[in-house]
């Protein structure tokens, strides 16, 4: 569930430029937990497929921890809440904490979701006239704890948290006549180790560095997990300015799994890589995508891009080499809302061969 198991890609979806904000700034004693705090709060606006229109509110909390310096990145926590036409509703809380100079990294993120999802069946040559949605309610928690060993690369361990509960599917569809694990409710429940190499010059507005992550995970009986699959993921991302504020953006995604794997955590096209493609319009237990963006300034406070993808999704990860592909492309408009840190509001419109679909949320796809 690479897509939405990310609460942060909810909290991406603020969109109000207003600034609604009420702010605190409270300068730490010597005694306190943490200093230089400063809260705002905002409304939340969105829209995507797979939600329609999302409407909400989220609150950030900034600050550094005890006894770390200004010059090292802030710990935040956020909390927001979501209710959209189709709906659905999101509560959601990601954290990052950042401790002895970013030596040590605390992410993760908590959440409470009642959702919907597509579901074509399996592999890339699904067809379109057998779309179908399920409706699922789920807890999720999502933690990493990371220290550095070289400069910008960190080791540490990671935990997924999912329990399925509530699961809604069509009666007589393709979905209850295949036989897909995880279709009668289920818990995700996988630990593991993830890495990463990051350079990047800004973490919301990358103009130059490369950011490298990856993730291997097993299933845990001993958790409480009720399906016995691993997975692993390779996510690469490259960025270089050309002239003085053009940038390209480059972003190649490798996965696989197991067998096992339960049909909600399938790879799957449609995701921010592949804009265009409806959300999880194909899925499997293997993906490779890539895609190419190039953005560039327009006036003031706007700006564009325009991005291009390809994709698949097989059963293995050898015959993603010689699968068929699906190409997906299109053009945004960015507007940057907190000049600070380079934030900008992100209206895309991603076209493929079977039509297209809008996008309007916040922060860079990658």
């Amino acid at each position: 569930m690479a897509h939405i198991n990310k609460i942060l890609m909810l909290a991406l979806c603020l969109v109000h430029s207003g600034q609604l904000m009420a702010q605190k700034q409270a300068q730490g004693s010597q005694d306190s937990i943490v200093k230089n705090l400063k809260v705002s709060a905002f409304p939340v606006a969105f829209y995507t497929p797979e939600t329609a229109f999302g409407f909400g509110g989220i609150g950030i909390a900034n600050f550094w921890l005890k006894g770390e310096q200004r010059e090292t990145r802030p710990s935040s926590v956020q909390l927001g809440l979501s209710y959209t036409t189709k709906s659905q509703l999101l509560l959601y809380m990601p954290f990052e904490f950042y401790k002895k100079n970013e030596r040590w990294r605390l992410l993760g993120e908590l959440g409470f979701y009642k959702y919907f999802y597509n579901f074509y069946g399996v592999g890339i040559d699904s067809r379109e006239e057998d779309e179908e949605t399920y409706e699922v309610t789920f807890p999720r928690a999502r933690l990493a704890l990371m220290r550095d060993v070289w400069p910008n690369f960190y080791v540490g361990i990671g935990y997924e948290f999912d329990s399925f509960s509530s699961l809604k599917i069509e009666e007589g569809g393709i979905l209850e006549a295949s036989d897909v694990p995880g279709k009668r409710d289920g818990t995700l429940s996988n630990i593991g180790i993830r890495v990463f190499y990051d350079t990047r010059d800004n973490v919301f507005f990358p103009t130059e560095g490369v950011y490298i992550q990856g993730n291997l995970f097993t299933s845990s009986k001993i958790l409480g997990a009720s399906f016995k699959y691993s997975k692993f993921e390779l996510d690469s991302r490259y960025y270089q300015k050309v002239g003085k504020k053009q940038v390209i953006a480059a972003n190649l995604f490798l996965g696989g799994s197991s067998k096992n794997t339960p049909f909600y955590d399938l790879f799957y096209l449609g995701s921010k890589r592949t804009r265009g493609i409806n959300n999880r319009r194909f899925q499997d237990t293997s993906e490779l995508s890539m895609v190419l963006e190039y953005r560039f300034p327009i006036a003031g406070r706007f700006g564009g891009a325009v991005f291009g993808s390809s994709g698949t999704v097989t059963p293995t990860l050898n015959e993603a080499f010689s699968s068929a592909y699906k190409n997906a492309g299109g053009v945004g408009i960015r507007y940057i809302i907190n000049k600070r840190d380079g934030v900008r509001i992100r209206a895309d419109y991603g076209m493929s061969g079977e039509g297209g679909n809008f996008y309007f949320t916040i922060k860079e796809a990658f």
